[in-house]
């Protein structure tokens, strides 16, 4: 069996991410992998996770509230900023970051006209051997000649893909 861009993106997230981590939800939408996430980093662990919409904001903080996960995640409500580094700690790297334009959290084709910056800012802050996921239901124009900016000696990449959507990996090396 094939498995779909989200079951692989929880697998690589199983994976890589160890209790006591910190991670990043880069666009929460409905709360699905703020959730998962917040379930693997453990109660001495942190997911940091940024929400563009008031709605979508009480929708997760209701749902983390009856999973019993909300001590767990600092729900930002905005989205991640040129504040990132105060947020996540001067000296604090992650272990993952996802980034998810899909239908999976309800975010299809919601990308900012910065999300690159977005992703630029959280790139550095992975640990070595940490992952960046970002999901596209449709990928944007300008996606692949960013890809093309990364140095090879930094971050290793692959792609997975469905007929629905594409997920990009990013590995910190």
């Amino acid at each position: 069996m094939i498995p779909s861009i989200e079951t692989l993106a929880h697998q690589l997230i199983e994976q890589t991410v160890k209790v006591g981590d910190i991670v990043i939800d880069g666009t929460t939408a409905n709360g699905i992998n703020t959730r998962f996430l917040a379930t693997r980093v453990g109660k001495s662990g942190k997911v940091l996770s940024y929400t563009a919409t008031k709605d979508n904001a009480n929708a997760t903080a209701a749902s983390l509230f009856m999973s019993g996960l909300s001590e767990r995640v600092t729900l930002l409500g905005k989205t991640l900023d040129r504040y990132f580094l105060q947020e996540i700690g001067s000296q604090s790297q992650a272990s993952i970051g996802i980034f998810d334009y899909s239908d999976d959290a309800q975010n299809k084709n919601q990308y900012p006209n910065d999300y690159t910056d977005q992703i630029n800012r959280v790139l550095p802050r992975l640990k070595h051997g940490g992952l960046m996921l970002i999901k596209f239901q449709d990928i944007p124009t300008d996606w692949l000649a960013y890809l093309d900016t990364l140095i090879k000696a930094d971050y290793a990449q692959a792609t997975y893909r469905t007929k629905k959507e594409t997920l990009f990996i990013i590995e910190r090396i």
